[in-house]
């Protein structure tokens, strides 16, 4: 296994076969052969498969593939969750397998989260805490959330990482960058998404959500943001009892968004918390520039019909005053149905690949809204159309951006909440006014004064360094230091699969030739013997006989025959 030795994950090779082992036993043998990684799995195993492929047949590969990362762990378990938003990599099925990793986490013990904690703070949990409740109110893959009282009797909520869940990590992240890598090297198709990207992106998401201490100054600037709000409560962060491992923050009390009957029995209003949950999400997409990534039912509690309260920054989204115009334009472009203009954003976004098939792409998409948006509007649903669209997008090749991919996330998640709570919400309606302000604010003289400025500042910067970057390069080119660098790509698959071929014939031949030789020795009945054999012959035979073997053995595990 030679591209596996000058990897980082020949390290971790026993966690590596124990992945490769759950997903076979799930019914992924195939897959597991098309990565050439057939060979670690056990022999009982490999006899085993055909029964435990019958087996799974009953379930489908989403399901499969949902229980696989259940039983793999917290990095699998986050990974589904992540590819759960990612509807331009993943089919629709998958997605709604993978929805379901959002609440199956089991808690860990109780005598661990005070082992993370006194190990955060250096200090006994008795000497930071009044009390702490052991059970959670909330378990997810990477930490769980207990209720406390500090010292000093403020009612507060911990966030606890898992134990070890660092190291855990990083081991899984190497792992899942060599098989992302063999999946780029085996599997052609797969490219078209980019398994490495999807790795990387994956590990810098989980590497930010695992510190505590980032989480909770996106808070504070959230607190910021809405603190002339009274319609938004976000939790004080208590610094003092907050560290990488684990977040203290000011306990809130509501009713969690998507309990209806609860809501009603309270008797507020559903059709206002819709009007409320999708206004300050446009409100901070469009005036902040900074939005709640993670809007599933667990991270939104309502305090009364005109308030709710927002937890949980382990996804935040980011919006440049470029991508803000943009998405104002798109919001825009929707409700008008000017659906060219979409397109025409999207080109000038600079996401549209330059050999696409533009006619054929506008073909599809015109599909779709016309599928969407001949109908009643009540009866339109924006998330369908959007995974629509992204699904097209991945057939052509288009790289939405993440933050484009992260609102288009959130505003399904937002869209199925607001419709449950008011079968008749229009979320195009709610952010209209926001998108029209900042596409009015852009039309004002200032703004374009203020834009002229700011590329008369980049033609002058540019003119300004155009003599010293020519001159580089000229003086490199007198000196002959100037070159060129040229790269195959794609042919190192194919020289490496020579060179294991050419290494079997080899040894096929030297395993042929003892065979020939040996025979040859003792057809001359040459000296000396045992049991009437020539021992020089029988030595040969019974080397040829070992070498065959072991031969065999690696074309069986390899599944190539």
């Amino acid at each position: 296994m030679r591209s596996l030795r000058s990897h980082p994950a020949y390290k971790n090779v026993k966690r590596l076969r124990d992945i490769v082992t759950v997903l076979v036993r799930h019914g992924f043998q195939p897959l597991m052969e098309s990565l050439h990684l057939a060979r670690l799995i056990s022999l009982p195993l490999r006899i085993a498969v055909k029964k435990i492929t019958r087996e799974q047949e009953a379930l489908t590969p989403a399901v499969r593939a949902r229980l696989a990362m259940e039983e793999l762990g917290p990095t699998f378990i986050k990974l589904g969750q992540i590819l759960s938003t990612r509807p331009d990599v993943v089919p629709h099925e998958f997605i709604i397998e993978f929805l379901k990793l959002q609440d199956s986490v089991a808690p860990f013990p109780f005598k661990d989260v005070v082992a993370v904690i006194e190990e955060q703070f250096k200090r006994p949990a008795s000497e930071l805490f009044a009390s702490i409740d052991e059970t959670p109110v909330a378990a997810a893959s990477i930490a769980q959330v207990h209720n406390a009282v500090t010292l000093s009797g403020r009612e507060v909520a911990i966030k606890v990482q898992r134990p070890n869940i660092d190291r855990v990590v990083d081991t899984d992240i190497v792992i899942l960058g060599f098989i992302a890598r063999l999946a780029h090297r085996y599997i052609p198709e797969s490219r078209l998404y980019d398994p490495v990207g999807v790795v990387e992106e994956f590990s810098g998401v989980i590497r930010r959500e695992m510190d505590f201490t980032l989480e909770a100054s996106y808070m504070e600037k959230f607190r910021e943001n809405f603190a002339e709000d009274p319609r938004v409560a976000i939790p004080e962060v208590i610094w003092e009892l907050t560290g990488r491992k684990v977040l203290t923050m000011e306990r809130v009390s509501g009713i969690k968004v998507d309990n209806i009957a609860r809501l009603r029995e309270k008797g507020i209003d559903t059709r206002k918390v819709a009007h409320l949950l999708a206004d300050t999400f446009f409100k901070q997409v469009f005036e902040h520039g900074l939005f709640h990534g993670d809007l599933h039912s667990g991270n939104i509690f309502i305090m009364d019909e005109d308030r709710l309260a927002l937890v949980d920054f382990g996804i935040v989204g980011r919006v440049s005053p470029l991508m803000k115009q943009n998405l104002a334009d798109i919001l825009i472009s929707f409700v008008s149905e000017d659906f060219e203009a979409i397109t025409n954003i999207y080109q000038k976004m600079g996401i549209l690949p330059e050999g696409i098939d533009r006619a054929r792409f506008e073909r599809e998409y015109y599909d779709i809204i016309v599928h969407y948006f001949g109908r009643p509007f009540k009866y339109v649903r924006i998330g369908e159309l959007l995974l629509d669209y992204i699904r097209i997008a991945a057939r052509h090749e288009i790289r939405l951006p993440r933050e484009l991919l992260l609102f288009d996330k959130c505003i399904i998640e937002l869209e199925g909440l607001a419709k449950l709570l008011y079968p008749e919400a229009n979320i195009l309606e709610e952010g209209e006014p926001y998108a029209a302000r900042l596409y009015a604010e852009r039309m004002k003289p200032s703004a374009f004064l203020k834009n002229a400025k700011d590329m008369a500042s980049g033609y002058g910067e540019f003119l300004q360094k155009f003599p010293n970057d020519m001159g580089r390069v000229m003086r490199k080119i007198i000196e002959d230091r100037l070159s060129i660098d040229f790269r195959h790509r794609g042919l190192e698959d194919f020289m490496g699969e020579i060179d294991r071929s050419s290494n079997r014939l080899t040894f096929g031949i030297i395993v042929a030739a003892l065979v020939v030789g040996s025979s040859m020795i003792i057809a001359s009945d040459a000296a000396p013997k045992v049991m009437g054999v020539p021992v020089l012959g029988l030595i040969g035979f019974v080397i040829a006989s070992f070498m065959g073997l072991w031969l065999a053995i690696q074309i069986l595990r390899s599944g190539k025959f």
